[in-house]
């Protein structure tokens, strides 16, 4: 009638320590991406914002958004940064900074869009047979960004 119960909390911690651990690097994996989204995101805004003050996009302002990239993401000085795109396409491993050329001028009251295509790497768990294993994946992180031209060109 009595029955030995010795082993059975390390049986319980052998199946529960391997999801919470889970659960805990899945949220710090998530908190790097929503780190570099809010970077991205800056960086895409602060240049559209640069280039509605100057009237058009120069290499300037694209320089300086790759060098925030760089400095600012957690994978920045890891990757390529191609900085004089201009339509929106992703590449592996490299940022890509997109926009109008920069002898584009703009009229006052014109739109000039901007944008960053950033791949990330993650990590993820997958339950392969009876083993865990980590994976990586790969995101690509975008942001774009839009203002009126402040200058007025005669």
């Amino acid at each position: 009638m009595i029955r030995n119960n010795r082993g059975s909390q390390s049986i319980e911690m052998l199946i529960t320590l391997p999801l919470i651990l889970m659960l805990f690097f899945m949220v710090v994996e998530m908190g790097f991406i929503m780190y570099d989204f809010v970077a991205v995101n800056y960086t895409a805004n602060s240049m559209a914002v640069q280039a509605a003050t100057q009237g058009c996009f120069t290499q300037d302002i694209r320089d300086s958004g790759a060098n925030y990239i760089r400095t600012w993401t957690t994978g920045g000085h890891n990757i390529g940064i191609n900085a004089s795109a201009t339509i929106p396409a992703p590449s592996e491993n490299t940022a890509v900074i997109w926009g109008p050329s920069s002898g584009q001028k703009f009229n006052r009251g014109q739109m000039i869009e901007v944008g960053i295509i950033y791949p990330i790497k993650f990590k993820t768990f997958v339950m392969k047979g009876l083993s865990w294993m980590v994976d990586e994946e790969k995101l690509y992180l975008r942001s774009n960004a839009s203002a009126m031209s402040e200058i007025f060109i005669e």
